[in-house]
């Protein structure tokens, strides 16, 4: 692979062992787009409002109204190996580049100082077979206000071509947003999630990810809790069959006194599915009383499939509580023989276990229709999988 001509993406913050071919991932082809997307509400509630802009003029709004952050300089003690950004994603800078040079634009949604939206808000894109297509677009909630949005995207079972999504959300004091996306595109997509983050004291930031689809996934979700207080949970389900790819990279700098993190991650290996994850955990001198916590876990239904976890913690201060936790393995034989000593056949049994797992993060999905489609989608995937 020329590595020139590449992109690489979700960059740990402190190197491990090269030999784990851990420390970022690389993706499979050079990125260029033939289409856009079309972000459409069908109405707004007063007090959000929705503006388009141009890429310059979405990094100089981040720059103007997301104060606090800047390139990082040094990262645990040594100067970062990646190209530092002024707004840390979990994709990194050159996938930031890409979107700066290739995006037609920027979609900013923004909800008023103190506004409390009733109900989710939802915004769905149709990939078709052969586009190439990038959306990015910036979350701004003022002081005290209150909102959940949900971004569907997907496209026809067989469908192949990039989907790249980039998402920038800035909390103001006190302020809570709940962010759900679900992906369930085609077979032949190359998926691309890039989140950041930055929370002021008191804000609350729930992240719901369902990856069901694409064949080879690369997410990354980066969120800076700058004030005191600030509150990350987190929640993401993915499945990799066939042989799907799946290419993880969470971090969490913890920068305010008091703040919480917390994300679970659960999700399903099958046939020859690869997976990689890095979840970095890092306290920053000053989070005094912070609590972060992270927890994976990681069902293996086949001999074939390959998982990678590199977990790390980063630590400057010492009043602080860190955990990670994994639960990675096959499914129980015990299980499955109790359910088939009921009548119900292996693969059948297998679908129920693997759909349980699955469904426990689609029941955070807020809208019935849209929940209802993700369980429908993974049934599917499983029963075409081990259709004779």
């Amino acid at each position: 692979m020329d590595r020139s001509n590449t992109i690489r993406v979700g960059h740990i913050p402190a190197l491990t062992w090269n030999s784990l071919k851990m420390n970022e991932g690389v993706l499979p082809e050079v990125l260029s787009l033939n289409t856009g997307t079309d972000i459409r509400f069908q109405s707004l509630p007063e007090g959000v409002t929705h503006k388009k802009m141009t890429m310059q003029q979405a990094q100089d709004w981040i720059i103007k109204n997301a104060p606090g952050q800047e390139a990082e300089r040094f990262v645990a003690g040594k100067v970062p190996i990646y190209h530092p950004q002024t707004f840390g994603t979990g994709l990194g800078a050159e996938f930031e580049e890409f979107m700066n040079a290739s995006c037609p634009r920027c979609d900013l949604l923004e909800v008023s100082e103190g506004v409390k939206v009733v109900g989710p808000l939802s915004w769905h894109i149709d990939f078709n077979d052969g586009n190439r297509a990038a959306s990015s677009q910036i979350i701004h909630l003022g002081e005290n206000a209150s909102m959940t949005l949900v971004l569907d995207y997907a496209s026809d079972r067989d469908a192949a071509g990039l989907a790249a999504l980039s998402t920038r959300i800035v909390l103001e004091r006190g302020a809570s947003l709940t962010f759900v996306t679900a992906q369930t595109l085609g077979r032949g997509f190359l998926h691309l999630s890039d989140i950041g983050a930055s929370q002021a004291a008191g804000s609350h930031l729930e992240i719901v990810e369902l990856d069901l689809g694409g064949k080879d996934c690369f997410t990354g979700i980066q969120a800076e809790q700058m004030g005191r207080g600030a509150v990350l949970r987190g929640h993401m389900g993915y499945m990799a069959v066939e042989d799907q790819t799946v290419d993880i990279n969470y971090n969490v700098v913890q920068r305010g006194k008091k703040t919480v993190s917390r994300f679970d991650f659960d999700g399903v290996l099958s046939d020859r599915g690869k997976k990689s994850f890095r979840g970095t955990i890092d306290f920053r001198n000053g989070a005094c009383g912070a609590v972060g916590n992270e927890q994976e876990s990681v069902l293996l239904m086949s001999p074939d499939v390959i998982n990678k976890t590199l977990p790390i913690i980063l630590c400057e201060e010492e009043d602080v509580e860190g955990a990670h936790g994994a639960t990675i393995g096959r499914l129980s034989e015990d299980m499955l023989f109790y359910m088939t000593s009921r009548g119900i056949d292996r693969k059948t049994a297998e679908r129920i276990i693997v759909r349980a797992r699955l469904d426990a993060v689609a029941a955070k999905v807020p809208v019935q229709a849209l929940k209802e489609k993700l369980t429908a989608f993974i049934e599917e995937t499983f029963s075409d999988e081990h259709a004779d």
